[in-house]
């Protein structure tokens, strides 16, 4: 997932400097989803759900960097997004 996020955020492959501040804010933002009440079945380890890595790559967005004048946008976006993901989990039909 690290790559992924890297290349979502505009980092290249090779620039490593970042490796350890992504890795604890992917691993921050999964469990921050965990609790927030995104099912087990989305937040698979190391998953490719397209879902999952917006919304890491939004958190990521949100901290990484010395910029911080998009910070409450990307959060916000990341708050939406776990929101939508945390409806998926929820049993709507009623019959």
């Amino acid at each position: 997932m690290l790559e992924k996020i890297k290349k979502r955020c505009g980092i290249a492959e090779g620039i490593n400097v970042y490796n350890d501040d992504i890795s604890d804010y992917i691993a921050d933002a999964l469990e921050d989803m965990k609790t927030s009440g995104v099912p087990p079945d989305i937040l698979k380890k190391d998953t490719d759900d397209p879902r999952v890595l917006t919304a890491v790559t939004l958190y990521v967005k949100a901290y990484l960097g010395n910029d911080r004048s998009d910070t409450r946008m990307y959060l916000d976006l990341y708050r939406k997004k776990v929101f939508r993901m945390t409806l998926e989990g929820s049993d709507l039909d009623v019959e």
